[in-house]
């Protein structure tokens, strides 16, 4: 996984690196590279109760080669903070109490995208991406605290929309869908499925 997360990092370096080099050599509004902030959900599960989460895009990339398909890659963290229980066994007895959950994670994938042009000045991106998934939960009850993490391998569907809103400049909307086989201890058997919406800014490549 530690060698999946290094080729992630160093595809989207790489990936940068030659949006630069193309912007020098005069070819323009083929990529971009964004930052985003908006809400997040945990599904599939009606037991989990979660709520509306933060959710961070740190890094959105990608870049057109040619006929519309290029590549695309995300860096993103959320946090999801709610009302659980704890079941507590004691003495042969087993109860449950009131708890504190906090789920946090974190995205490293990469992947194709396929862009379609609305205007000469937007267009939607369909991306599909592979990559690191990884979670932590923590849990606190009156009785006891508990904090574990996992990382898998996960992927992603995406769908979003730029707008050109200045000369290097554009607004950017998108909606992802993640899912990891791991399972959540909050959730029972559970594989992780996260839902965010985000918007905003990016630059013109």
């Amino acid at each position: 996984m530690q060698m999946l997360c290094r080729v992630i990092g160093i595809t989207l370096l790489l990936l940068i690196a030659y949006n630069v080099s193309l912007k020098a050599q005069g070819h323009r509004n083929n990529g971009y590279i964004g930052v985003g902030l908006g809400p997040s959900f945990v599904t599939g599960n009606n037991n989990v109760k979660a709520g509306t989460g933060l959710h961070l895009n740190l890094l959105n990339v990608g870049y057109v080669i040619g006929k519309g398909f290029g590549i695309t890659g995300t860096w993103v963290g959320g946090a999801h903070a709610f009302d659980s229980e704890a079941t507590v066994y004691d003495q042969g007895s087993t109860y449950t109490l009131p708890a504190q959950a906090e789920l946090s994670y974190g995205v490293l994938m990469i992947g194709p995208m396929y862009t379609l042009n609305l205007t000469d000045n937007s267009s939607l991106d369909f991306k599909a991406r592979v990559g690191r998934l990884y979670t932590r939960e923590k849990s606190t009850s009156e009785a006891y605290a508990s904090t574990s993490e996992n990382t898998t391998l996960g992927a992603s569907l995406g769908v979003g929309y730029r707008k050109k809103i200045a000369n290097r400049w554009c607004l950017m909307l998108s909606s992802d869908y993640y899912a990891g086989r791991q399972q959540l201890s909050f959730a029972g058997d559970q594989s992780t499925h996260i839902l965010s919406f985000t918007s905003g800014i990016g630059f013109v490549l």
